[in-house]
C-alpha cells in the first residue's frame, strides 16, 4: 500500500490533467511583463480579482491626489479666499474644481470622472486649463484600463479550460485481443450535447532510460501510435469510444508481459484536443495512466443500447470492465508461439527442436528485460531473427538422411 501511494506521488500528469512540473530559479522575470496580457489571464482568480480592483483603486487615488494638489496650489482650499471673491471677479477667480474642498471630495470627483457617473455637483472650471488636462488624462487612462481588464476578464471566463471538465477518461487501461491482435485500450467520452469539432487524440509514453553512451534521459517522451496513418485518431465524439493502440513490433509494449508491466515504471499521457462548438476555441484535456492502472486480460463493458428508436448511453458502465482469457505472455512471445504452431503443422519432424529453441528464447526474454537500456527494439528483433534462422538450420540438418 505504501508503494502504491508513493508511486501516485510521482505522476508527471495527474488524473485531472494538471502537469506536476514546477519551474524554479527563473532569473529573467521581465519576460513575463513583455506579455502582460497572457500573464494576467494565467493568474489565479483571487489574484486576478485583486489586480483588477487595484488597477481601478490606484488610478482613483492617484488622480484624486493630483486634483487635491492642484486645488491646494491654486489656493482653492482656503475658505477665507473663497469668501473674499467679489461678484465682478467671479468668473476669473472661481475655484478650479467646484465642489472640491478636501481630499474625500477630490476622491469622489475622481471616481465620477473615470466612471462617467456625473452627479452634477462637482465639475471642473473651463478657466482651469491644468484641470481640463487632468480630466482628459484620466479619461484616457480609464479607457485603457477598461479595455485591458474587461478583455482579460472575458478571455479568462470564456477559456475552454473548464470545457475539459465535461470530457471523461476511463480510470484504467485494458489489454486484450482485438481482431487477433493484442491491443492497449482506454475509453473516452463527452458529457455535453454540444460536441467537439475536429477532435483528435494522441498518447505519449513517459519513461526514463539510459543511452548506450551512459547518458541518463529522465522522463523521455515517445509517441504511442493510435492510428495516425489510418485516421483512427480523428474522432466523431458523439458517444463514448474505445481508443486502441495495437501492440506490434513498433510498439514500446511489444516485449512486455503482465509481470514486466508491473515491474517497469512508466506513465502514459493521453491528450484529447478539439474545437469547442459554442465558442470556436481550442480545448485540450489530459489524463495519465501508470503501470498499476493497466488491466491485463480485460475489456470495457458496452454502455450504449438501442431503446425506442434512439441510442441510449449508460454512463454508469463507462469505467466498468470485465475479464477475458488472455495468456500471460508478451506480444512477442505470442507471435513466437504462433510461428511454432504453424511450423508444427507444416513440418512435424522438426517440432521438437523448434520447441526447445522457442522455450530457450522465452526464458531469455526475462533476462533481456533487464539488459542495458541502450539496447533498442530493433536490436532485439535482429537478434530474434538470427535465433530463428539458427533453429531452422538445425531443423534442416536433422531432416537430412
Amino acid at each position: 500500500m505504501c508503494g502504491v501511494i508513493s508511486r501516485k506521488q510521482l505522476r508527471y500528469v495527474s488524473k485531472d490533467g494538471k502537469c506536476r512540473v514546477n519551474l524554479c530559479h527563473i532569473s529573467e522575470r521581465s519576460r513575463f511583463l513583455s506579455d502582460i496580457f497572457t500573464s494576467f489571464v494565467d493568474l489565479q482568480y483571487r489574484w486576478f480579482l485583486f489586480v483588477f480592483m487595484m488597477c481601478y483603486t490606484t488610478t482613483w487615488f492617484l488622480f484624486a491626489g493630483l486634483y487635491f494638489l492642484n486645488a491646494y496650489l491654486r489656493g482653492d482650499l482656503q475658505p477665507e479666499q473663497r469668501l473674499n471673491i467679489t461678484k465682478n471677479h467671479l468668473l476669473d477667480q472661481r475655484p478650479c474644481y467646484l465642489g472640491v474642498d478636501d481630499f474625500i471630495s477630490a476622491l469622489l470627483f475622481s471616481v465620477e470622472t473615470q466612471r462617467t457617473i456625473g452627479y452634477g455637483s462637482r465639475t471642473v472650471s473651463p478657466t482651469c486649463h491644468e484641470g481640463v488636462l487632468l480630466v482628459m488624462m484620466q479619461c484616457i487612462v480609464g479607457s485603457m484600463i477598461d479595455a485591458l481588464m474587461v478583455g482579460c476578464m472575458f478571455v479568462k471566463i470564456s477559456r475552454p479550460k473548464k470545457r475539459a471538465e465535461t470530457l471523461l477518461f476511463s480510470r484504467t487501461c485494458v489489454i486484450a485481443n482485438r481482431d487477433d491482435q493484442l491491443c492497449l485500450m482506454f475509453r473516452l467520452g463527452d458529457l455535453r450535447e454540444s460536441h467537439m469539432v475536429d477532435a483528435k487524440v494522441r498518447a505519449k509514453l513517459i519513461k526514463s532510460r539510459q543511452t548506450a553512451e551512459g547518458e541518463f534521459l529522465p522522463l523521455e517522451q515517445s509517441e504511442i501510435d493510435l492510428g495516425y496513418d489510418s485516421g483512427s485518431d480523428r474522432l466523431f465524439l458523439v458517444e463514448p469510444q474505445v481508443i486502441q493502440h495495437t501492440i506490434d513490433s513498433n510498439s514500446p509494449f511489444w516485449e512486455l508481459g503482465p509481470e514486466q508491466l508491473r515491474r517497469h515504471q512508466f506513465e502514459i499521457i493521453v491528450i484529447l484536443e478539439g474545437i469547442v462548438e459554442a465558442t470556436g476555441m481550442m480545448c485540450q484535456a489530459k489524463t495519465s495512466y501508470i503501470e498499476t492502472e493497466i488491466e491485463w486480460g480485460a475489456r470495457f463493458e458496452p454502455c450504449m443500447t438501442l431503446e425506442k428508436g434512439s441510442f441510449k448511453v449508460d454512463l454508469r458502465r463507462f469505467h466498468a470492465t470485465y475479464p477475458v482469457p488472455l495468456p500471460n505472455c508478451s506480444a512477442s512471445q505470442a507471435q513466437q508461439f504462433l510461428i511454432l504452431k504453424d511450423y508444427k503443422l507444416h513440418d512435424p519432424r522438426g517440432s521438437t527442436e523448434w520447441g526447445i529453441c522457442v522455450e530457450e528464447t522465452a526464458e531469455e526474454d526475462k533476462d533481456k528485460q533487464s539488459r542495458p537500456v541502450g539496447f533498442t527494439i530493433g536490436d532485439i528483433l535482429e537478434e530474434r531473427m538470427s535465433e530463428v534462422t539458427e533453429c531452422e538450420g538445425n531443423d534442416e540438418q536433422n531432416s537430412l538422411p
